[in-house]
C-alpha cells in the first residue's frame, strides 16, 4: 500500500461555479512548501480532467463528530487501494510534506475554539502516481464539488482542441 505525501487542505466556500480559480468553489490554504506551488494545484487539476471518466465519489465509512461523512472522489480503479490508505492514516498518522487536518475527521469539532479544532473540509492529494489526484471531503459538500468539476469539465477542459488537452495532460506529468 502506497503511502501519499502531499494533501492539499482548503474549506468550501459557500458558493462558486470552479473548482479552483476564478469564482472558485474552494478557498486553498497555503501549504508553505514548494512542492505546493510552480503550478503543482493546476497540474493536478489537468490530470484529474484528462482521467474524468474514470472518476466517481465514493463513501469511507469515515465520520466526523458532527456525522458528516467523509467522501473520496477518484478514479475508480484506485478507490479501494485509496479508501484503504486514508482510513490507515487516519487510525496512525505519519509525516506528510505539510500538515492536512486529514488524521483530525473523525476526532474534532469544528466548534472547537481551542488548537484541536478541525478547519479543513477538502483535502486534496496531488501526488504523481496512480494512486494520487483523488480529493476527500465531507459529504454535505458533495454537490458543490460535483458541479463545480463538471462546469470545469464541460465548459473549459473540453472546450479546448483535443491536441491542447493531450499536450496539457503531458505537461502535468512533470513538475
Amino acid at each position: 500500500m502506497a503511502n501519499f505525501w502531499l494533501i492539499q487542505r482548503g474549506t468550501f466556500k459557500e458558493n462558486g461555479t470552479h473548482l479552483i480559480g476564478k469564482d472558485s468553489a474552494v478557498s486553498l490554504d497555503y501549504m508553505g512548501s514548494s512542492e505546493f506551488e510552480y503550478d503543482a494545484i493546476p497540474r493536478a487539476f489537468r490530470r484529474m480532467m484528462y482521467h474524468l471518466p474514470k472518476y466517481d465519489v465514493f463513501h469511507t465509512g469515515i465520520y466526523t463528530p458532527e456525522h458528516e461523512e467523509m467522501m473520496v472522489f477518484c478514479k475508480e480503479s484506485s478507490s479501494q487501494e485509496i479508501l484503504l490508505s486514508i482510513k490507515q492514516f487516519i487510525e496512525t498518522p505519519y509525516i506528510l510534506q505539510e500538515y492536512s487536518e486529514l488524521e483530525k475527521v473523525p476526532k474534532a469539532k469544528k466548534e472547537d475554539t481551542d488548537w484541536r479544532r478541525r478547519q479543513s473540509n477538502f483535502w486534496w492529494c496531488i501526488d504523481i502516481n496512480p494512486n494520487g489526484d483523488w480529493i476527500a471531503f465531507l459529504e454535505p459538500h458533495l454537490k458543490i464539488l460535483t458541479e463545480a468539476i463538471q462546469n470545469d469539465y464541460q465548459n473549459w477542459w473540453l472546450a479546448k482542441p483535443l491536441e491542447q488537452r493531450n499536450e496539457e495532460y503531458k505537461n502535468s506529468l512533470y513538475l
